[in-house]
């Protein structure tokens, strides 16, 4: 009808049928408001402003695994699948770790991320809680809370992100069974230079208790943790990254720490080597090959290797002492959801009184679903100082399943 009375109205230029041609066209402009405002009327009303930025990122990781072994390993890692770690021929399952990630942006100044974990259904620990500052000046950044150190490569990584079942021996060797990691500080800088060059410097307050000698497998002597409130364990570290081609890029680093170790417990409430300096120096490389067009293969090659020096001072019955251990893996991905891992670890490079030679190789196979599942199947075989253990031999094998619920974030290259 408005077509209608709007083609007359140019026709024959009648003044009433003017009026009738804007009659229509108020009525036509009415109709479609009312009937704007009734479908607003029925659209559920919007939440509050601001109340789901409010919500953290929340998620959950399970490591299940079904495993044996032929003896406790000696060298054991916090979320190594431990299904008895006081008996040899272990055979069953466990569930190795359950991570949940909560993680948001507090604020313009500030993001806060809570990583809580149940090793082996063994209690809740808080792996990590911290604040990130977001919008220092001058490429600064500042941690604070309870983290894992930026020492090395592999110390950092959750156990969802590690290529193999279990942590290689010197994470539990030096570093510790649960990494060097607790309540501390970092600042870190970032070169203003044409390639990825950053800085860190750490302190953190650890506390650990001398390893008990005597036990049927016996425990490292760990590195820092001999007076946590008045001698804290300091760090530093510089990582660079350098794409040297469209296909291959290198990460690595250099690291130092220095503290006091706890010692070794002997008997009787007697402690020797406690309070004895100790330093770490560690160098770590990666190396990868990724084409950038995957449209004819899905193949990737990543190449790990990293070293770790310790000196140990003189002093309660103990000479001066260096020791130290190494590792170097392959992980060859040949299709699009398969990978093929190999590792071998080295721990004393070189001995010390405190530290016997241990070798282990690695195989892992992992077939990866979608970024939220992978399974893998992991053998091993440890050969240690039969002085210090046995069976000196010591094979191992797991199947494990990981899946991942929730919105969690990505971690570092």
């Amino acid at each position: 009808m408005l077509l209608a009375l709007f083609v007359l109205a140019q026709a024959q230029p009648d003044p009433e049928l003017q009026k009738e041609l804007e009659k229509a066209i108020q009525a036509d402009q009415q109709a479609a408001q009312q009937k704007q405002q009734q479908q607003r009327q029925e659209q559920p009303a919007p939440p509050p402003r601001g109340s789901q930025s409010l919500n953290p990122d929340i998620s959950a990781i399970l490591d299940a695994d079904f495993g044996y072994y032929r003896r406790a390993p000696r060298y054991l890692n916090g979320d190594d699948p431990n299904l008895h770690a006081d008996s040899a021929h272990a055979l069953g399952f466990t569930a190795q770790e359950v991570e949940l990630a909560f993680s948001a942006i507090v604020d313009p100044y500030f993001r806060g991320d809570v990583f809580l974990t149940i090793p082996n259904l063994e209690g809740l620990e808080v792996e990590e809680a911290f604040a990130t500052t977001t919008s220092l000046p001058w490429n600064l950044q500042v941690k604070a809370g309870s983290f894992r150190s930026a020492f090395g490569r592999q110390n950092g990584q959750h156990l969802h992100v590690q290529d193999f079942t279990r942590r290689p021996l010197i994470n539990a060797a030096f570093l510790g069974d649960d990494g060097l990691r607790g309540p501390g500080a970092q600042v870190s800088w970032l070169a203003p230079l044409p390639f990825y060059l950053t800085l860190y410097a750490e302190a953190f307050s650890l506390s650990n208790d001398p390893a008990a000698f005597g036990e049927p497998v016996p425990p490292p002597v760990p590195t820092f943790g001999s007076d946590g409130p008045r001698r804290p364990t300091a760090t530093a570290e510089a990582k660079v990254f350098l794409p040297m081609s469209e296909a291959w890029s290198f990460y690595g680093g250099l690291s130092f720490a220095s503290g006091q170790s706890p010692g070794l417990f002997v008997a009787q409430n007697a402690v020797l080597g406690a309070g004895r300096d100790s330093q770490l120096f560690g160098a770590d490389a990666y190396f990868k090959w990724k084409p950038p067009n995957v449209a004819q293969s899905y193949g990737s090659l990543a190449i790990q290797a990293e070293w770790i020096l310790r000196h140990l001072s003189a002093g309660d019955g103990f000479g001066d002492e260096w020791d130290g251990g190494a590792y170097a893996q392959v992980v060859a991905q040949f299709s699009r959801r398969w990978f093929l891992g190999l590792r071998g670890d080295y721990v004393g490079l070189p001995t010390s009184s405190i530290t016997p030679a241990t070798a282990r190789g690695a195989v892992s196979l992992t077939f990866q679903g979608s970024e939220f599942m992978r399974i893998r199947a992991y053998a091993e075989m440890e050969k240690g100082d039969p002085a210090h253990v046995q069976p000196d031999w010591a094979p191992a094998a797991f199947l494990q399943l990981e899946i991942s619920i929730g919105a969690h974030g990505a971690h570092p290259f």
